[in-house]
C-alpha cells in the first residue's frame, strides 16, 4: 500500500480515538452474523445473518445485481407446528449508498402479512383442511400463508417511497416428503416473481447457506483443521429465510446508467441490510399484542464477521442500531483487532486440534490493511489500475459490502474471491460460495499481499476446514438451495457411504471424526466413513 494512503487511513482512526474517547479494545465472538449481540440473540426473527451482492451470473443474467439478505438463524427443518414465517412486525431492508456518505440513497423494503386459513385446527403452519398436502402457494392446506410487500424509497424525499411488488406469496417451509412434495417445483421457483425493469424477487425459507466449523471456532479455536479440509460444518442442514433480490444494474447506480469501467465514478456501491421494530409493544390478557411509536433498528449487517471480529461486546448492540455513517466508531477496532492475537496466543500455547504448538507472526497495528476491506474500500493500483471497491467521493469509514458493477461475473472463480485472483469475489461484493471464512482468517493474520512480512504459511493458508457448503448452491437465481426438509432424518456430522457432491469440487474429502476426547472414531478422510 501506498505510504499516503497509510497516512490518511491512520489519521482518520486518531480522529475517531479522539473525538470518542474510545480505547481500542477487543472482540467477544466469532461465526458471521448468527447471534452476534446480545439483545439481537433474543430476537431471533430479526436477526439478520448474511448479505450477498454480486454481478447475476446465472446464464444470461450479467445485467442484473443480485441481492440476498438471510434472516433467522439455526433453524431446524422439523421444528413444526409453526415453524419459521418471516416477522409481521418487522420491517426487512436491504440498503444501497452510491455516492460514499455512508446514507442509503435507495431502500428496499419488504413487509410481511401472515393470514390463517384455519384458526379452528389445531395444527399451525400447515394443516389438513382439504387433504393435508401443499402442492401450491394458494393450496388451502397452507394453513398460515404469507404475503409481502415491495417498497422502493428513494433519496432523501418522498420516505414512503413507491410500491413495485404486492401480494407476493412466500412457499411454505419445508415440513417435509408428504406435506411439501416435490418442493423446489411445486413451491420453491413458482416463488419467484418478476420485478418492473426486469428484475426478479424470492423471499422464503432456503438452505442454510453459510458454511463453517462453529463448534471448533468457539472452543478456543480447537478446530479439527486449519486447511480447507477436515472440519466439521455445524449448520449443515439447518434452514434460513432468505430475501432475494435481482435488479438491473443501472437501477443502483448514481447516475441510473450502466457504469463504463471499473473506475467509473458510478461502479461502486455499498450494501447493507437492517431489520427495524416499532418503539412499543404492549402485550394483553388476552394474548394480543400492539406494536406502536416510531421504528427503532434492531439488527444491521454488511460484510460478514465485522460485529464478531471487530466490535468489542460492549459496543455489539450499539453497533447494530447505527446507520454506516456512524462507523467512526469502528476504525479503532479495525486498526487493532483483537481476533489475531486471540489466534496468535491459542496457537502457540494450546496448539492446534492436535495439540501441536504453532508459533505464528501477526502484522503490528495499525492495521491499515483491513481498514481498506472493511471501512474505506481498496483504492485503484493496490491490486491493478483497474480494480477498485472504493465509493468515489466517500465521506469517511463506512462498513458496508462494497460492489463494483463494472466488474462482470467471474469465467473461472474462486472460493477465495480477490485472495485466489478472482477479482469478482469477496470483498468485491460478495457471492454464496465465497469463503469468507477463510478469507477473513487470513486477512485477520495478514496472509495477504496488503502485508507481505506475513504473508507466509501458515498465515496464509489457514482455514477452519469447511471449504463449501455441502449442499451446493443453484446456479440460478435465488442461488440459495432448497431448504432441508423437517421429515428428513438428519444426518450425523458426515453420514455414512455419502460423499461430498459440492466441496469435491474444492478439493476437499471427508475428515477424521473424533469422538469428545479427540479419539478418531470414524472416517480416514477418504471421503467415505467406514
Amino acid at each position: 500500500m501506498k505510504d499516503t494512503f497509510k497516512r490518511a487511513v491512520t489519521a482518520v482512526a486518531l480522529a475517531a480515538i479522539l473525538s470518542l474517547g474510545i480505547a481500542p479494545s477487543m472482540t467477544r465472538t466469532y461465526a458471521s452474523s448468527h447471534r452476534e449481540a446480545p439483545m439481537i440473540a433474543k430476537d431471533q426473527f430479526a436477526d439478520n445473518t448474511d448479505v450477498y451482492a454480486f454481478r447475476s451470473y446465472e446464464s444470461g443474467r450479467s445485467g442484473f445485481v443480485t441481492l440476498v439478505s438471510n434472516f433467522i438463524p439455526f433453524q431446524l427443518p422439523s421444528a413444526g407446528p409453526i415453524f419459521y414465517p418471516f416477522d409481521d412486525t418487522v420491517l426487512y431492508r436491504i440498503n444501497i449508498d452510491n455516492t460514499g456518505d455512508g446514507r442509503e440513497d435507495i431502500i428496499y423494503e419488504f413487509q410481511f402479512t401472515t393470514e390463517i386459513v384455519n384458526p379452528g385446527t389445531i395444527l399451525g403452519h400447515n394443516a389438513a383442511n382439504q387433504d393435508g398436502i401443499i402442492r401450491n402457494l394458494t393450496d388451502p392446506d397452507y394453513n398460515m400463508p404469507q404475503t409481502y410487500t415491495v417498497r422502493r424509497i428513494t433519496g432523501t424525499g418522498n420516505r414512503q417511497g413507491t410500491i413495485i411488488a404486492a401480494g407476493l406469496r412466500t412457499p411454505p417451509n419445508a415440513v417435509g416428503p408428504r406435506v411439501t412434495p416435490n418442493y423446489e417445483a411445486n413451491l420453491g421457483q413458482p416463488a419467484v416473481y418478476p420485478l418492473p425493469g426486469g428484475g426478479r424477487v424470492f423471499a422464503g425459507q432456503r438452505d442454510e447457506s453459510f458454511f463453517i466449523d462453529v463448534g471448533g471456532t468457539f472452543d478456543a479455536f480447537a478446530l479439527r483443521s486449519l486447511g480447507a479440509t477436515g472440519g466439521v460444518d455445524n449448520l449443515r442442514t439447518l434452514n434460513i429465510n432468505t430475501i432475494a433480490m435481482e435488479v438491473p444494474i443501472q437501477e443502483l447506480t448514481r447516475s441510473g446508467a450502466v457504469p463504463s469501467g471499473p473506475t467509473s465514478p458510478d461502479a461502486v456501491i455499498g450494501v447493507w441490510s437492517t431489520a427495524h421494530r416499532r418503539s412499543t409493544r404492549v402485550l394483553t390478557p388476552s394474548g394480543n399484542r400492539n406494536d406502536t411509536g416510531t421504528l427503532v433498528q434492531v439488527s444491521r449487517l454488511g460484510n460478514p464477521l465485522v460485529n464478531e471480529v471487530v466490535i468489542p461486546l460492549g459496543l455489539k448492540d450499539a453497533f447494530n442500531s447505527l446507520d454506516p455513517t456512524n462507523d467512526a466508531i469502528a476504525v479503532p477496532y479495525v486498526l487493532n483487532p483483537e481476533l489475531p492475537q486471540l489466534i496468535q496466543f491459542i496457537l502457540a500455547n494450546y496448539g492446534a486440534f492436535d495439540g501441536n504448538r504453532i508459533n505464528i507472526n501477526i502484522p503490528p497495528p495499525p492495521r491499515n490493511d483491513l481498514a481498506q476491506i472493511f471501512a474505506l474500500g481498496i483504492p485503484a493500483g493496490a491490486i491493478s489500475p483497474t480494480f477498485t471497491t472504493v465509493i468515489q467521493g466517500t465521506d469517511g469509514p463506512h462498513e458496508y459490502l462494497r460492489l463494483n458493477v463494472a466488474i462482470p461475473p467471474s469465467g473461472t472463480p474462486s472460493r477465495l474471491g480477490l485472495l485466489g485472483g478472482d477479482v469478482a469475489g469477496f470483498p468485491n461484493g460478495r457471492r454464496p460460495f465465497d469463503d469468507v471464512v477463510d478469507i477473513a482468517l487470513r486477512a485477520m493474520l495478514g496472509g495477504t499481499p496488503f502485508t507481505p512480512a506475513t504473508n507466509v504459511p501458515p498465515n496464509n493458508s489457514v482455514g477452519d476446514g469447511v471449504a463449501a457448503n455441502f449442499e451446493g448452491f443453484l446456479n440460478r437465481f435465488p442461488y440459495l438451495q432448497t431448504p432441508n426438509l423437517g421429515n428428513t432424518p438428519r444426518p450425523t456430522d458426515f453420514p455414512a457411504n455419502q460423499t461430498f457432491p459440492s466441496a469435491a469440487a474444492a478439493g476437499d474429502s471427508l475428515p477424521i471424526i473424533v469422538d469428545e476426547d479427540g479419539k478418531q472414531v470414524k472416517g480416514d478422510g477418504s471421503g467415505k466413513l467406514r
